[in-house]
């Protein structure tokens, strides 16, 4: 086959061409898969057996204490419609090597956040200086329970272990995290609020609306949330954006390479009649080559890369789905067409009496 001879004639430079367009392909994989932990953080914030979410108006999505749990609880309540107001105070701290929300909850809470059978080991939170942990923060931790963790200048012990996926890694009870941050009163972060009747959903919303304060449903959890991380559109087109350059540059220079040095073999080829398509074709299937072996090793080092990743990072998240595979490869494959065109037509509109006394 003459374009995979052609290519092999220059066996370091296509090895070197085939794994930048490797890297471009597993750098669109690794970096656009990472941002999927944004989405597992919203998954696990609602999966809560509520309907909505309560902020204070002022607040974005984010660590805060900014409202008396008892009085908004209350005037929650009080709303036509509301079955249950369930106060959150979330505060950092850091476990297992970083940064984790604590969820300040009341004990008697947690049949919304989980159900009897996600406790894999121990019991669920009663009170007092103890805390609940889920199982990929115990694994990356090496925690277990009845472990002692010192953190706030205190000492927590871990009851309980739940199956991955509840709503927070840490739960504590909410007295005990405002009486650490040295909170008057009992505050909360944010409520779930219950409605009895899921048909009654949007009216209860209104209402709590008209109070002054920030409400939406599960379901737009995820939105609000990115909402909070300004630009992470721009970063994720700025990561196909490169993805796509280094493959359009990679061949660009590659491929101009070869004809440049093959121009005498281009002129022997339109000399015994091979025609400026057949010219064209010839260098487009050389540089398809090249991208379908960057292809390959792009999905290599993409699972090699990702498996040590959640390796170093084991509470990190880095979804690939199938369909993402297919991107990254129609990504090589336009910015291969683009890098190839250019030396492809200078190859075809070459004048076969001038090629053949190139030197």
């Amino acid at each position: 086959m003459l374009p995979l001879a052609n290519i092999m004639a220059r066996k370091v430079r296509t090895a070197i061409s085939v794994l930048a367009v490797g890297v471009g392909v597993a750098l669109f994989l690794v970096l656009v898969g990472l941002t999927s932990m944004l989405g597992e953080i919203a998954r696990r914030t609602t999966r809560v057996e509520a309907h909505l979410m309560v902020w204070p108006a002022s607040d974005q999505v984010v660590v805060s204490g900014g409202l008396p749990a008892e009085k908004v609880e209350a005037d929650l309540e009080s709303v036509p419609g509301v079955s249950r107001a369930i106060p959150v105070l979330r505060w950092p701290l850091k476990m297992a090597g970083r940064v984790q929300n604590v969820y300040g909850i009341r004990p008697e809470d947690w049949q919304f956040f989980a159900e009897p059978d996600q406790i894999l080991d121990g019991r669920t939170l009663e009170g007092g200086w103890e805390m609940v942990i889920d199982s990929r923060l115990a694994g990356a931790g090496d925690y277990h329970v009845g472990q002692t963790v010192e953190r706030w200048g205190r000492r927590f012990t871990i009851v309980g272990i739940a199956r991955e996926g509840v709503a927070g890694r840490v739960f504590m009870p909410i007295d005990t995290v405002s009486e650490v941050l040295g909170q008057r009163g009992r505050r909360a972060s944010f409520f779930y609020v219950r409605v009895s009747d899921p048909a009654h959903v949007a009216a209860v919303r209104g209402a709590i609306r008209e109070r002054g304060l920030n409400v939406f449903t599960m379901d737009e959890f995820y939105e609000v949330l990115a909402s909070s991380f300004v630009d992470m559109d721009l970063v994720i087109g700025s990561v196909v954006f490169v993805a796509a350059f280094v493959c359009f540059l990679v061949i660009l220079l590659t491929v101009y390479t070869m004809v440049v040095e093959r121009t005498r073999e281009i002129g022997i080829l339109k000399g015994i009649g091979a025609s400026r398509v057949q010219i064209f074709g010839l260098i487009l299937a050389e540089a398809g080559l090249i991208a379908a072996g960057g292809i390959v090793v792009g999905f290599l080092v993409t699972w090699g890369g990702r498996a040590l990743i959640l390796h170093l990072q084991p509470l990190w998240t880095c979804e690939i789905p199938p369909v993402r595979f297919a991107y990254a490869a129609g990504l090589a494959a336009v910015g291969t067409f683009l890098g190839a065109l250019h030396p492809a037509l200078r190859a075809a509109r070459q004048d076969a009496v001038e090629s053949l006394r190139y030197e």
